[in-house]
């Protein structure tokens, strides 16, 4: 999740909040200049490969269809290739108007990605999933919406998407959000199985808060997480999530990283 570098900018310092607000602004800052862009979304792609990850949730603040001109696009699709990550949705938040999902849709083709991993401000959906699920057919692309705090439980984040009505719309589960509301991350798993096309594995301090913690430092024990995902099946990607202002997430992305890979390694033999 290249949020996770939401703090870089800044020297992870002086972020107030969540830090999503001014991390953000600071990360569009750095990146939109079209002069600067080519090497600092290759130096992006390189930290990610370096780290282990064949694969991205490619943050809007570092790719954003209000600036992204064709030139940014074609550098994002240059590093991902270089550097042989696959990017593999678009990270953001959806918005509320067609035009916005079709800005999101047209980026999500132009840089070769499949999925919109967009969440909250649902003000199109549930009303409007006619409409939506026509812009996303027109482009190609699915929605994986993902659950937030007015998603409590995997029933709600059904009915936003009527349940599999729609081939176009399906589900991001992510952990830290459920472990926020204080919902049960496995039984959620089961829940959403049907729909489940992308999973973002994040741990927080504690129920009731959405403070990241390290992957291993949290209210979450992750590894039955990953476990039940492979139990059911699941063929989707799981991103690492774990973005702290004060901090630079690296060493714990990998960690976790090196971890999944062992668990669903030894789920499967076990399994065979």
């Amino acid at each position: 999740m290249s949020a996770n570098f939401l703090g870089r900018e800044k020297g992870y310092r002086d972020i107030e909040g969540s830090g999503f607000q001014e991390g953000g602004l600071s990360v569009a800052e750095h990146f939109a200049p079209l002069a600067t862009y080519a090497s600092r979304i290759d130096h992006l792609f390189g930290t990610v490969a370096e780290l282990g990850f064949r694969g991205i949730d490619l943050w809007t603040a570092h790719c954003d269809p209000n600036w992204a001109t064709p030139a940014h696009r074609k550098a994002a699709v240059a590093a991902s290739q270089h550097h042989e990550v696959e990017i593999v949705s678009i990270a953001g938040g959806l918005g509320d108007s067609l035009g916005t999902l079709e800005a999101f849709s047209q980026l999500a083709a132009d840089l070769g990605c499949s999925m919109l991993g967009l969440g909250a401000w649902r003000g199109l959906m549930p009303e409007r999933n006619a409409e939506v699920s026509a812009v996303l057919r027109q482009h190609g692309v699915r929605l994986a919406f993902e659950n937030h705090p007015k998603e409590p439980t995997p029933a709600v984040l059904l009915e936003v998407i009527e349940n599999g009505r729609w081939p176009e719309i399906g589900v991001t589960l992510d952990t830290g959000w459920f472990a926020t509301t204080g919902y049960s991350v496995e039984k959620a798993v089961d829940e959403l199985s049907d729909r489940l096309w992308h999973v973002h594995l994040k741990n927080v301090v504690e129920p009731g808060t959405h403070v990241p913690a390290r992957w291993n430092e949290g209210c979450l024990d992750l590894e039955p997480i990953v476990r039940r995902l492979c139990a059911n099946q699941y063929e989707g990607w799981m991103s690492v999530e774990y973005e702290p202002t004060d901090r630079d997430p690296s060493d714990s992305c990998r960690e976790l990283r090196e971890k999944i890979t062992g668990w669903w390694q030894s789920s499967l033999i076990q399994k065979s």
